[in-house]
Order: structure tokens, then sequence, then C-alpha cells
């Protein structure tokens, strides 16, 4: 379902948005999307996103301002890719909370925005595709681990003395990646902030999978992940 109705065109050239459409999945994860929005109505269109959600309550304006990526795909056009809230709103309205819904809803009706159901910033189509895991030189490791939500690495610490390999990492907090790269600078794995915007297809195979249970929001809340 989306919150407007969907024009026949975009101003995109057939090819691309067919791309873009063809990234949707019906895999019931987390919601995804980009908005292509018109760049005279770009500005507008963040901060009006940003108050429909920061200011109901659904989210901090800090955390959507950090979640609302932008890819120019056109001179006059972009790709303002959503956080999870937004995302959710414009895949199902009818299951949102009704203010929340109306709000997005008048924000990217005022844009005249398309959103592109699935789309995720780590894309090959941006330039941003995960780069291949790197062959590990010496023995073989005794099995390899994925760690989300990794923090500073906690996870990381006591698995390789145990002779696992780490072969992805991903951590949203900026100040905890900071951390885990000084601890691990980039050893052949491939990073990424936001989990959301990999798709599990592009994830490298693994034994075992690790991730953080909570976190402390801005707010004082903390958010089970």
């Amino acid at each position: 379902m989306r919150c407007m109705p969907e024009p026949a065109t975009t101003s995109l050239d057939a090819a691309l948005d067919a791309a873009l459409r063809s990234r949707r999945s019906d895999h019931g994860g987390v919601p995804v999307g980009a908005l292509l929005v018109p760049k005279r109505k770009l500005t507008s269109c963040r901060a009006a996103l940003e108050a429909a959600v920061g200011d109901l309550r659904h989210g901090t304006r800090s955390d959507v301002r950090h979640a609302l990526v932008v890819d120019r795909v056109t001179p006059d056009m972009f790709l303002l890719h959503v956080p999870a809230t937004v995302a959710g709103v414009l895949d199902d309205p009818a299951a949102a909370p009704a203010e929340l819904a109306a709000a997005v809803a008048s924000a990217v009706g005022a844009s005249g925005a398309v959103f592109y159901s699935g789309v995720r910033r780590c894309d090959a189509l941006f330039g941003r595709a995960l780069p291949p895991l790197a062959p590990r030189p010496g023995p073989p490791e005794a099995f390899t681990f994925a760690e989300v939500f990794a923090g500073i690495g906690g996870f990381r610490l006591g698995l390789e003395p145990l002779g696992g390999r780490c072969v992805f990492a991903a951590e949203l907090d900026r100040a905890a990646s900071r951390a885990y790269g000084a601890h691990w600078p980039a050893g052949g794995e491939p990073r990424a902030g936001d989990i959301s915007s990999v798709h599990a297809a592009d994830l490298p195979a693994f034994d075992l999978l690790t991730a953080g249970a909570s976190r402390a929001v801005a707010d004082g809340r903390v958010a089970e992940l």
C-alpha cells in the first residue's frame, strides 16, 4: 500500500526505475526504502519527515536526520533513504498509528515524491556495494561469525581467541563504531553502519551470528533491538 497515488511515470530513465522497483521484497523484516524527490523539494521534505517522526515521539529528530541519506540520481532528482519508521508507514499506512501516517503522507504528498520500497543504501546502484571478503592468510579458521549491533566489539574479543574469524560487522552508533575501529582496524571483513542498509543476500557466509541486546538512546529510553 502507498500513502499517495503512484504516478504512471517518473523523471528516471526506464532502466533505473526498473532497477529500483526490483529491490522490493516481502521478506517480513525491517521496512526499508527511499523516496524519489525533486531537487527543489528535497530540503522541505527532509524537514517535514524529521518533524513527523520526531515530534510525534516515534523516534528523535537526530535519529531521523542521521537516517535520511541522500543520493543524487539525476541533475534534478534525488533519492532520500528513509528510516524504518517512515518506510513502514509508506509500505502499509493502515497498520501505522493514524497521526503518524497522516504526518508522513502530508510530508511526502507535499513534495510530490515517489516511494521505492526495498531500496537500501548499501547498493551497487549508488556505488556502495559491500566489498568482497578478503582471503585470510595462514591456517583456516575454526569457525566464522558475523556481528550486528557490534558495539565496541565485546563478542569479537571473546570469539577470536577461540579461533573465530569475523566476516562482517555492523554498528550504527558512531562513537561505538569509532571505538570498534580503533580496536580492530579494517582487516578484510566488510563493515556497515545501519544493518538495514544491507541486503541479506550480500552478506558473506558465516557459521555464527552475534548481536547486542539493547542500546540507550538520546532521550534516556532503552530501545530493544
